[in-house]
């Protein structure tokens, strides 16, 4: 079958490969032969009469003297066919196919990165979250557009339309940080295509933040401590320890649910895997979220409870022994607790907003805080946590006592002055407690 080109020759091209077929699906006649050992049938787009069949013949013969001579170009002689052959065929001969932007489909395209490159992604988070986006927010509006056609405008039209689908927010537009979100992958693909095929184009991408809906940030929710008190009584006793822990340590649920009973020492707990989507991932948000979070004697009292729960390797587990799922802990639990409570509800992230904001009222030293909340710098402590809650400073001695008198651990004795409850507000007294 070889010839110079390791291809069949051209005398078995004719008698075995090169011929006109017509096929059952369609009335139109087909050039079918074969090139690097795969076979190429392509419709002409002409109805079966002899002119017809004379005309196709005429092209085959010239397809087969081009791959005698070695210059035949798969993608000059079927134009119309798709990016991914015309780059397939492309590499076979030799040579590099860039197509022009006006010829290759985003919706291909797409389809194409979904299969080879998302996969080379680390994250299963972002892997999962991409899919979901790409088959659901971007085919079905790009699919049938070219990367040509995606300008500027059209993108701001595109995000015009990006509107909540149901829920009591159905046909609002969605937010800035949603709309960001979906955009992530579309850039992505806008620059993974210009690289490949070496395109040279404006990014469409450069302006949009500027058409993105205005939403002023909300300060983070925290629990006032009667309120966290009410939510407790009402949490199923075998969860009461986790919810106890979630505030004691600013812990969130992927961090709950990848936590060891190894992972819990002496004096630490070594806060380093996580559990998203069922996948446990060894890296956690950022460098700084693998933190030691020191254990106190209340917090101690917890961990000893929730570990005694069920023989497993993990510190956290649902009621019945199944691995911990904060799906079903927000649903089953979470959920369940406010409504008993009567309390206007609040997401579990807020135990993280709170245990930061009752630190700050103990006056801990906002540079230990970074280092226990997993964050980079002071910045983030105080642009989110360091807002006045109403009414926070009359709880901090019912804070004080619920953390424990070793939850500051200061290296010199420290002084703090808590309101007395009795009289928290206008004439306040207050009562000095050595730490």
């Amino acid at each position: 079958m070889k010839a110079s080109m390791a291809l069949i020759t051209i005398d078995e091209q004719k008698q075995q490969a090169g011929s006109i077929k017509k096929f059952k699906h369609s009335k139109k006649l087909y050039a079918d032969f074969y090139y690097y050992g795969h076979r190429i049938a392509k419709s002409t787009g002409l109805d079966d009469t002899p002119v017809n069949r004379g005309r196709v013949q005429e092209f085959l013969n010239r397809v087969f003297d081009k791959i005698e001579a070695g210059t035949f170009k798969f993608a000059e002689a079927f134009p119309g066919a798709s990016v991914q052959e015309k780059t397939f065929f492309a590499k076979l001969e030799g040579r590099e196919f860039n197509p022009e932007p006006n010829r290759v489909l985003i919706g291909d395209y797409l389809k194409v990165w979904l299969e080879t490159i998302l996969p080379t992604y680390d994250s299963h988070t972002k892997r999962n979250d991409f899919t979901q986006i790409i088959n659901y927010r971007l085919l079905p509006y790009f699919k049938k557009m070219t990367f040509y056609e995606l300008t500027g405008i059209e993108l701001q039209k595109y995000v015009a339309g990006l509107k909540w689908e149901e829920g009591k927010n159905k046909e609002r537009q969605l937010s800035a940080s949603r709309i960001r979100n979906i955009l992530i992958p579309l850039r992505a693909v806008w620059n993974d295509a210009c690289d490949q095929y070496r395109w040279n184009m404006r990014s469409p991408f450069e302006t949009i933040h500027k058409k993105l809906p205005d939403v002023e940030k909300e300060a983070p929710v925290v629990f006032r401590f009667d309120e966290w008190q009410a939510i407790m009584e009402q949490v199923d006793p075998y969860y009461k320890p986790l919810v106890d822990i979630m505030v004691m340590t600013g812990m969130i649920g992927s961090e709950l649910a990848g936590l060891r009973k190894s992972d819990v020492g002496a004096n630490h707990i070594n806060i380093q895997n996580a559990i998203v989507l069922t996948v446990e991932k060894k890296k956690l948000k950022n460098g700084y979220r693998k933190r030691k979070q020191p254990i106190t004697r209340a917090l101690r009292e917890r961990l000893e409870e929730v570990m005694a729960q069920f023989n497993s390797e993990y510190v956290f587990t649902m009621k019945g022994g199944r691995k911990f799922s904060y799906g079903s802990f927000k649903k089953t639990v979470w959920e369940k607790a406010f409504k008993a409570a009567g309390l206007e509800y609040k997401r579990p992230y807020t135990t993280r907003h709170t245990f930061a904001a009752w630190s700050l009222t103990l006056r801990m030293d906002p540079n230990r805080l970074v280092s226990l909340m997993g964050h980079a710098s002071k910045q983030m402590v105080y642009e989110v946590y360091g807002n006045y809650v109403e009414g926070l400073e009359c709880d901090a001695e019912n804070i004080f006592n619920y953390f424990g008198v070793d939850f500051l651990r200061s290296k010199q004795q420290k002084v703090i002055a808590f309101p007395h409850m009795a009289g928290c507000g206008e004439g306040e007294t207050y009562r000095m407690v050595a730490v």
